[in-house]
């Protein structure tokens, strides 16, 4: 079955995994895909102090291995020049997606008159916009996917769904139930460890029943696989990422195709 991971960070010195900071080197991400049967990785730009040109790295590495890698670009949405700098991207780095962490706690702003140009941009340039988004914002997120229906928007990691003290059992998943209605709008199952109360056990029950919980919202199709490597390898193997919801999610294979590799494919154009 054709996998892609929607959701890694490559770099030779990731600072925030010392003292193993050498784990998101992009020969080694290759290696741990290729011992996974892993197709496809799409690369999420860590730009930091420590890693200031991370966008232009993950670019050439896309471009030396087309077949097996795609980029992301991080553009910082509240910037000025956040339009011009997505309209540029596709041409300047060959993203196939825009990567934000906000760095404001309210997302409101999104929806309000003063980000049309923002969103205009996303439009012209055919460029889905991938955010890091907690339940708190979920709302904001919603009725900014409602106003911009031609523009995909992608949450990471379950929506972080605990850091909003969001169970698996509630039935409204803090919210998220509102876009059951709203096609444009992803949640990417990545970073299984931030979902789960015990992040080292490879069964991974809470996470599994986030996704199953998803899945009956939104349904296979609006939801994509990531590992969230290096990150992850912390707790588990890359392999075991990768075998959480190939071998062990309680899904149908139609909906672990989509999940795992088909959705990505159409919402990036891979």
């Amino acid at each position: 079955m054709r996998v892609i991971d929607a959701h890694v960070h490559t770099l030779d010195d990731y600072q925030p995994m010392t003292p193993f900071q050498d784990m998101g080197r992009v020969d080694r991400l290759l290696h741990w895909m290729d011992d996974a049967d892993v197709e496809k990785a799409v690369m999420l730009p860590v730009v930091a102090d420590s890693s200031p040109d991370n966008n232009g790295e993950c670019a050439r590495w896309a471009r030396d291995h087309p077949d097996r890698l795609a980029a992301m670009t991080d553009v910082p949405l509240h910037e000025s020049n956040a339009g011009e700098r997505v309209r540029a991207a596709r041409d300047q780095y060959g993203a196939v997606a825009i990567s934000c962490y906000p760095s404001t706690p309210d997302l409101a702003w999104l929806t309000e008159p003063d980000a049309d140009p923002l969103w205009g941009a996303f439009s012209d340039s055919g460029l889905p916009c991938n955010l890091h988004v907690s339940p708190p914002n979920y709302s904001h997120v919603i009725a900014a996917a409602r106003q911009h229906p031609d523009v995909s928007i992608l949450l990471n990691h379950f929506a972080l769904p605990k850091s909003g003290g969001v169970a698996p059992d509630d039935a409204t998943y803090g919210g998220l139930a509102e876009a059951a209605d709203v096609p444009n709008l992803f949640v990417k199952i990545s970073a299984f460890y931030a979902a789960a109360d015990t992040p080292w056990d490879p069964a991974c029950p809470t996470p599994l029943a986030y996704l199953q919980r998803l899945v009956d919202l939104l349904g296979a199709g609006r939801l994509l696989f990531g590992t969230d490597w290096p990150p992850a390898g912390r707790h588990l193997s890359y392999r075991q990422g990768v075998e959480i919801v190939r071998t062990f999610a309680d899904l149908s294979d139609d909906d672990r195709g989509l999940i795992l590799a088909g959705t990505a494919a159409r919402v990036f154009g891979i």
